[in-house]
C-alpha cells in the first residue's frame, strides 16, 4: 500500500512539472526586461537579435531587445555552446529566465580594481588575450573608466543602487526566418 502511495506520489510530482515545464510564457523582450520581477524564474519565450556571442567559450549570447536592451543568454546544459552562426540573426528563445543584480558595492569594487568587463553581464572579462592586449595598448584603464561610468548613468536612470542582468537559460533556440521585400 505505502509503494502504491509513493509511486502515486511521484507519478503526480512529474506530471505537474511535465505541466509547468512545457507553459512557456511568451512574451516581447522588452515587456521582459522591463517587469522582470513578475517573470523571474519562470519559462519564457521571447525573440530578439544575437549581437554578440563570446569569443572565449561561446556560453555567452547578447541579444538585444527590439527596444535596444540587452539580454544574457546561456545554454541551459552548463556543457553546451553556441553556434557562432547565430550572430546577426533573429531568433526565438525558449527557457528559464532569472535576475541577476551586480550591487552598488560590486560595482565600486571593479573600479578600484580597474577590471576589464564583459559588455555582456558586467563581471571580469575571462578573455585573457584581449586583456593583455588593452594592458598592453595603454587602453585598459580608459576602458575600465568608461565601463564603470556606463553603469554609473544606468544606475543613477533606474534610480537602483545595483544593475539587473537578466539571463536566460536557453532550452530551445530557433532562427527566425526574415522577410525580404
Amino acid at each position: 500500500m505505502k509503494q502504491k502511495i509513493s509511486l502515486l506520489a511521484i507519478a503526480i510530482c512529474v506530471l505537474s512539472y511535465a505541466k509547468t515545464y512545457s507553459q512557456n510564457i511568451e512574451l516581447p523582450a522588452d515587456s521582459l526586461v522591463a517587469n522582470i520581477e513578475h517573470y523571474d524564474g519562470q519559462h519564457i519565450e521571447t525573440e530578439g537579435l544575437v549581437v554578440h556571442i563570446c569569443g572565449v567559450d561561446g556560453k555567452k549570447l547578447k541579444l538585444s531587445t527590439d527596444g535596444g536592451e540587452i539580454i544574457k543568454v546561456v545554454p541551459f546544459d552548463s556543457l553546451g555552446s553556441f553556434d557562432k552562426s547565430l550572430y546577426g540573426k533573429r531568433i526565438k528563445i525558449q527557457g528559464v529566465v532569472k535576475e541577476y543584480r551586480v550591487v552598488k558595492s560590486k560595482i565600486d569594487s571593479l573600479k578600484r580594481e580597474k577590471s576589464l568587463l564583459c559588455h555582456i553581464d558586467n563581471t571580469p572579462c575571462i578573455d585573457s588575450v584581449w586583456v593583455d592586449n588593452m594592458t598592453k595598448s595603454g587602453k585598459a584603464d580608459a576602458y575600465s573608466e568608461q565601463s564603470a561610468a556606463k553603469l554609473d548613468k544606468k544606475m543613477e536612470k533606474t534610480g537602483n543602487d545595483y544593475i539587473s542582468i537578466i539571463t536566460i537559460f536557453a532550452e530551445k533556440i530557433e532562427i527566425l526566418e526574415v522577410e525580404t521585400e
